[in-house]
């Protein structure tokens, strides 16, 4: 009898099996990475966003005429007058943190889920009231607090701005 050259039926199926497992396996390591991947392109975006707000915001804080030129200041909102006699308000608007300029609105940063300010007197004790516009303020330090949210991952931010020009 003749040999024939070939596989058998149990060799394939053998065969199969090997490849669809290995197959699978690539498979979830390939996704994993490609989440891994995505998680931290949406962090990345977000915690982007959050920085460059926070830094106009106290780079603008410091910038803050003078005592009298603090004329809004509540938990979710901040306004005073700069140096160069520009009218700023920091403020949230749904989820969307807008930088208001002489009446004109520009959008700082989206997905902002919360956006909070705390006041903080000469002797660092936090006033829930602050003094503003027309009597002198006495807040010398602003803490910012800012959440934001994007695809159920939160990146939570703060930082503190010290007045400089009183």
């Amino acid at each position: 009898m003749k040999k024939k050259n070939g596989f058998t039926l149990v060799e394939l199926v053998i065969v199969i099996t090997i490849i669809g497992i290995s197959a699978s396996i690539l498979g979830f390591m390939l996704l994993g990475t490609v989440k891994a991947w995505t998680f931290k392109f949406n962090r990345n975006d977000i915690l982007w966003d959050g920085r460059l707000s926070l830094d106009r915001i106290t780079r603008e804080i410091r910038t803050i005429k003078d005592s009298t030129s603090v004329t809004t200041a509540s938990a979710a909102q901040f306004r005073f007058i700069d140096t160069g006699n520009k009218d700023i308000t920091y403020s949230l608007s749904g989820t969307n943190l807008n930088r208001t300029e002489n009446g004109t609105a520009n959008l700082l940063a989206e997905n902002v889920s919360s956006l909070s300010f705390t006041y903080y007197n000469s002797s660092d004790t936090a006033i829930p009231s602050p003094a503003v516009s027309p009597a002198a303020t006495d807040i010398r330090r602003v803490r910012i607090n800012l959440t934001l949210t994007k695809n159920g991952q939160n990146v939570y931010l703060q930082s503190d701005a010290s007045t400089k020009n009183f």
